[in-house]
């Protein structure tokens, strides 16, 4: 199987996302919420230590979409 770059991890825990995420993924990662926020909106090029623990954080989740609607 062929490992997601830190391009394909953004896109994944985007459909992912969760409220408390952001504070959650800072506390993890050593970063400042508003660093990992602006990871997030697209703002900051994402580095491969967010990218895993964003992936890690979402990886057993539904997607959004599929949860709401």
């Amino acid at each position: 199987m062929r490992k997601l770059n830190r391009t394909a991890k953004l896109a994944f825990y985007n459909a992912r996302q969760r409220k408390g995420d952001t504070a959650r993924l800072a506390e993890t990662t050593g970063y400042s919420a508003s660093h990992v926020s602006n990871i997030i909106n697209g703002n900051r090029s994402v580095n491969q230590d967010v990218a895993n623990a964003m992936y890690n954080m979402s990886r057993r989740r539904m997607k959004t979409i599929d949860l709401v609607g």
